[in-house]
Order: structure tokens, then C-alpha cells, then sequence
């Protein structure tokens, strides 16, 4: 039965397997016809309107699109392959169900073997209780006689249906091997196209290579002669693949009318409706990739256009940053010779060490208090000028730099509310400058820091910050940064 199920499932494959080869033969074509010549015109359409360097884009990009043109084409075989076994399995399943109903017969045969034997075993059982209860029976011999004709007839029954098994039997077994036999010319048959196909692979590699050459001159030869090169050699393969399928049309016809005459006249239906359905899904399938192949030419002749005006948009920013460059360059350097000179004031003024005022004390405390509500922007927009005026100082700090900003404001708040008794603070000041030199702070730091806080207060201030609170703090800072230096003990 396994070698029976084996030869049908031969057969199916070799009628539906040069279908498929000659299918995915013909695939290869279809991406290449008029749409192709359409994108051709297209292309040749947009490169008269740009200019030469662009044309040189366009040339590898066309190369690119071939090779991916190609690359859908193998997938397009791959796909049908993958149905074409799909397909197979469905007539496996169909034939192991068949397989199951034959090996369903064989047990009803072998019960009904059964259970012949069964009555043969008891008719012998009958016979012997009959002959020895004949003595003591001899009122029941004429049942006995009519039960003996009965047991004679079913043995007539049995002898014939023995014999029609054995004819069956017979039959199988010619069966068996003319389909063993058909089975060996279905193998060389399959032999011989695999060899054809082999052949006509090789034929198609070899075209394949005359192609690409082809190709190559292309793109040093005018497009009217690409175009008609395309259509001689799409000619010539309609051709061949027409030739090809009248051939396997007509010998898959003289294959399918054979094998329906003798046993698959259902299975053909069904075979054949499979098919018409495998071959609209193949249809749609296909122009659905034609459409996503045109959309994605459309989409890259897009990008291209879309890469030109970015490189234009690209272009006008770089000048435009080049401007504003320029121009924050000049601002930074006006910036720098105020700070330069507000450092020269700052250092004149520690040089002077003039003693505060009480009138300068309270410019200070009532300037402050103007901060105070805003102390967090203040303490963010100090480090933020600090950290521009000297980048390496922003590498001592590691902390969170919104707590830093607190311990700013508070100590800023203590010296200011403190300004009428230094004398108190002073100690704090001092410990406070030794600290920081463990942090990595040095002398020339605090120029920076000065200059930074006075930018600060001038920024947070605005039309308050006047030049007599400039000053005011100016002095402030120079004790205080003079007082913590002292204790720093550089």
C-alpha cells in the first residue's frame, strides 16, 4: 500500500511539476515588458530636465534598481516554488486520507476472514457434539442433516469468496506492477526534464550574462537602441517560452487524459479547480509586485528629487550658520572686552580695598532682596555664564547642581545680611576659602566668579543694577573673595 501511495504521489508530481518550472520560466518576463519601457521613458524625460552631474546620479541609480528588478525576481521564484510544494502536500494529504479508506478495506476483508473461519471452527464444533451425542440424539438427525447443508453451502460460500480474494489478490499484484513499471518511465521521464531543465537553466544563465553586458553598453549607447535590443530579446523569449509551453500543454494533455481514462476522473476536478485558483492567486500576486515595483520607481525618482532640494536647503543653512556664526562671534567678542573690563574694575578694586559705605550696604541688601525671589533663575543663570567663561571650572562641580545653586544663594544671603559686622563672618569666610582649595578651586578663579556674579546681578537686575550698585557690590565681592583667599593660603 506505502509502495501504491508512493507511485500516485510520482504521478501528481510529474504532471503538475514542468507547469510550475515553466511558470516560473515565464515569471521573469513580466517585470521587463511595457511598464519597464514606461519607467525608461520617464527616466529619459527627467534626465533632459537636470543637469549633468545629476545625469551621473541617475546612471547608478538605474544600475541599482536593476539589480534589485532582479533580486524581486528571485523572490517572485522562491514564492512559487514554496506554492508548488504547498500544493504537493494538500495531494500528499489527499492521498494518505485515500491511503486510510484502502487500509480500511483490507480490515473489513480481514474481518470478514474472520469471521469465516470463525463459522468454519464453529461447524467443525457442531459436527463433532453431533457425533458423539448421536446415540442419545437420534430424534434430532434430520436437523442435524438440514444444519450439515447449511454448513456444506456456507463452505461453497466460503470456497467462493476465497477464490474471488485470490483473484482480487492477482489483480493487486498486476496492478501493483504495471504501476511499478509506469512508475520507472514516470523516473526516467523525470530524468529526462531534469535534464531539459538543466539545460534550459543553463541557456537562461547564459542569457542572463548576455544581458548584463548588454546592460553595461546601455549606459554608453543611446536609449532608442537599449529599447530596441529590450524588445529583440523579449521576442525571442516569448518565443522560446511559447514554443516551450505548446510542448508541455500538449504532452501534460496526452499525461492527463491517460491517467484520467484509467482512475482520477474526481481527483482531476479537483486538481484542476486547485490549480485555477493557484494560478488567479499567482495572477494577483503578480500584479500586485508590478504595482509595488512601479511605486517604489515612482518613490526613488522622489527621493532624488527630494536629495536635490535638501542639498539646496542644506546649502542656504550652511550659509545662513555661517552668518550667524559670524555674527555671534562678534557678540562674543564684544561680550569678552566688557568682561575684560569689568575684571579691570573688579581688580582695581581689590587692589583699592576700599572700605564699604553704609550707603553701599544698603544699595547691596536692597538689590539682593530684589533676587531673592527669583533666586533659582539667578543661581541657574550664574553657573550657566560661569561654565562659558571658564569651561574647565564646570568639571568641579559633580554634584546636583540645583543644590549647589541653594548653598550659592545662602551664603551670598549671609555675607549680605552681615555686611555691618565682617568681623563675624570672617572666620566662616576663611574656612570656607580653605575648603575649596580641597575641591580643586584656585586664585585666579575667583576673578572668574566675580565677574560672572556681577554679569548675573546686571542680567537679573536690569535698569536697578546702576553703576553705583556696580560698585557696591564690586567692593563687596573683592572683601569677600580677598577674605577667603587669605584663609585659603595659596
Amino acid at each position: 500500500m506505502e509502495i501504491l501511495i508512493v507511485i500516485v504521489l510520482a504521478l501528481l508530481v510529474f504532471v503538475l511539476w514542468p507547469q510550475k518550472d515553466n511558470k516560473d520560466l515565464a515569471e521573469p518576463t513580466t517585470p521587463e515588458s511595457e511598464p519597464e519601457q514606461d519607467i525608461d521613458r520617464a527616466e529619459q524625460e527627467a534626465l533632459a530636465a537636470r543637469e549633468a552631474q545629476i545625469a551621473q546620479e541617475q546612471l547608478e541609480i538605474q544600475q541599482e534598481r536593476d539589480k534589485r528588478i532582479a533580486q524581486e525576481q528571485l523572490a517572485d521564484r522562491e514564492a512559487t516554488i514554496s506554492q508548488t510544494e504547498r500544493d504537493l502536500r494538500f495531494l500528499q494529504d489527499d492521498l494518505t486520507d485515500q491511503a486510510s479508506r484502502l487500509s480500511e478495506d483490507e480490515s473489513n476483508i480481514q474481518n470478514v476472514k474472520q469471521e469465516l473461519d470463525s463459522k468454519l471452527e464453529q461447524a467443525d464444533q457442531e459436527a463433532r457434539a453431533s457425533r458423539q451425542s448421536a446415540e442419545d440424539l437420534e430424534y434430532r438427525e434430520s436437523q442435524l442433516s438440514r444444519q450439515e447443508q447449511q454448513i456444506k453451502e456456507q463452505q461453497e460460500e466460503l470456497t467462493l469468496l476465497a477464490e474471488n480474494i485470490a483473484q482480487k489478490e492477482q489483480q493487486a499484484q498486476a496492478t501493483q506492477y504495471d504501476l511499478e513499471s509506469k512508475a520507472e518511465e514516470i523516473a526516467r521521464q523525470e530524468r529526462d526534464l531534469n535534464n531539459s531543465q538543466e539545460e534550459l537553466a543553463y541557456r537562461l544563465e547564459q542569457e542572463r550574462i548576455e544581458l548584463e553586458r548588454i546592460e553595461q553598453e546601455r549606459l554608453a549607447q543611446e536609449q532608442a537602441e537599449l529599447e530596441r535590443i529590450e524588445q529583440e530579446r523579449l521576442a525571442q523569449e516569448q518565443a522560446e517560452l511559447e514554443r516551450i509551453e505548446q510542448e508541455r500543454l500538449a504532452q501534460e494533455q496526452a499525461e492527463l487524459s491517460r491517467i484520467e481514462q484509467e482512475r482520477l476522473a474526481q481527483e482531476q476536478a479537483e486538481l484542476e479547480r486547485i490549480e485555477q485558483e493557484r494560478l488567479a492567486q499567482e495572477q494577483a500576486e503578480l500584479k500586485r509586485i508590478e504595482q509595488e515595483r512601479l511605486a517604489q520607481e515612482q518613490a526613488e525618482l522622489e527621493r532624488i528629487e527630494q536629495e536635490r532640494l535638501a542639498q539646496e536647503q542644506a546649502e542656504l543653512e550652511r550659509v545662513e550658520q555661517e552668518r550667524l556664526a559670524q555674527e555671534q562671534a562678534e557678540l562674543d567678542r564684544i561680550e569678552q572686552e566688557r568682561l575684560a573690563q569689568e575684571q579691570a574694575e573688579l581688580e582695581a578694586a581689590e587692589e583699592n580695598s576700599a572700605p564699604i559705605t553704609q550707603d553701599q550696604i544698603d544699595i547691596i541688601q536692597s538689590t539682593w532682596k530684589m533676587v531673592v525671589p527669583v533666586k533659582d533663575q539667578t543661581a541657574e543663570l550664574f553657573y550657566r555664564k560661569l561654565f562659558q567663561m571658564d569651561p574647565e571650572i564646570k568639571a568641579l562641580f559633580t554634584g546636583d547642581m540645583k543644590a549647589q545653586g541653594d548653598k550659592l544663594v545662602t551664603s551670598i544671603n549671609l555675607v549680605v545680611n552681615s555686611l555691618n559686622n565682617l568681623e563675624h563672618v570672617v572666620p566662616a569666610l576663611q574656612e570656607m576659602g580653605k575648603r575649596h582649595v580641597g575641591y580643586g578651586v584656585l586664585a585666579e578663579h575667583y576673578d572668574t566668579v566675580g565677574a560672572s556674579l556681577l554679569w548675573t546681578l546686571e542680567q537679573g537686575l536690569g535698569s536697578d543694577f546702576t553703576e553705583e550698585a556696580k560698585t557696591a557690590w564690586t567692593i563687596a565681592y573683592g572683601l569677600i573673595a580677598a577674605t577667603m583667599i587669605d584663609g585659603a593660603d595659596y
